[in-house]
């Protein structure tokens, strides 16, 4: 079930994210298990990436599947980058930790706890099923305020890829490499461009930089004034989170809700309490 996390204002619901179970293949149909790849253990998983310990090679393949933006009938599009001669090692470890928690107002499915030689511990926050991403756009039909489970399981895979590839020995502008060839899937399929770059910010920071990640919101703040995000009417819901944020009070804003009540049988994922105050929540302007 869900939960309340507290404002100085009135408590506020937590909606429940979802780890999905599997990777999608090229062809869209079932893959690998998310939950084992986040082990960071597999040296192949398919539509994903392969290792080649002999060879020292990273070899990035993913497929992207589905209806893209402006098109009507589903198309895929491959991913493809050789790493050659990494080390095969790294000086740090990762666990991953599927704990729900929330941060900045935000609801996160996990985090990934990156464990350095020296001793210091970073985490890398994983967005799930249901996570609110205040860069959503309202009435978008991929990249809305809720996370759905396609975008979810992709960038899930795109941040597994990228931490095995760190964990191989690839340096940071090797990682960047993947990025980059990721992102025209990112752009055409999904459009959380700005989820996507933070994700790969959070491995720059916690692996690359051994440093605590960057809020969410506040590199929401540089793409903004980058002109990267436009605050239109569509993004309304990104200024009211905003300002909850910089009152020290995150919260997501009614859209978030509303739009959770469009696609998820919330008598499910709720408890009777947390569903009465789901739909207090849903009738109000806030």
């Amino acid at each position: 079930m869900g939960g309340f996390f507290s404002s100085a204002a009135e408590p506020n619901l937590i909606v429940p994210t979802k780890l999905e179970k599997n990777f999608a293949l090229g062809d869209g149909s079932e893959g690998s298990s998310l939950q084992d790849a986040l082990e960071f253990k597999s040296d192949k998983i398919d539509n994903l990436y392969t290792w080649d310990k002999d060879s020292k090679q990273f070899k990035l393949a993913f497929q992207e599947h589905g209806v893209a933006y402006g098109e009507t009938n589903a198309s895929a599009q491959l991913a493809e980058v050789d790493l050659n001669e990494l080390s095969g090692s790294s000086n740090f470890k990762t666990t991953f930790d599927p704990t729900p928690v929330e941060a900045w107002g935000i609801n996160f499915v996990g985090v990934v706890e990156v464990k350095h030689d020296n001793g210091d511990e970073r985490v890398i926050y994983i967005p799930g099923t249901r996570s609110y991403d205040p860069a959503g756009m309202s009435g978008d039909p991929h990249a809305s305020e809720r996370i759905g489970p396609s975008c979810s399981r992709s960038q899930a895979a795109i941040t597994v890829a990228q931490i095995m590839a760190a964990l191989y020995g690839a340096k940071e502008d090797q990682v960047e490499e993947l990025q980059e060839k990721l992102r025209p899937l990112i752009t055409r399929y999904h459009g959380r461009e700005a989820l996507f770059d933070w994700m790969f910010l959070q491995i720059q920071e916690a692996i690359y930089q051994n440093k605590d990640v960057t809020p969410y919101p506040e590199f929401i703040k540089t793409q903004i004034e980058a002109g990267k995000i436009e605050l239109k009417e569509n993004r309304e819901h990104t200024s009211k989170y905003l300002e909850t944020y910089d009152e020290d009070k995150p919260r997501p804003p009614v859209q978030f809700y509303k739009k959770v009540a469009a696609k998820d049988n919330v008598e499910e994922i709720f408890s009777e309490d947390e569903l009465e105050t789901f739909q207090q929540v849903i009738a109000t302007d806030q």
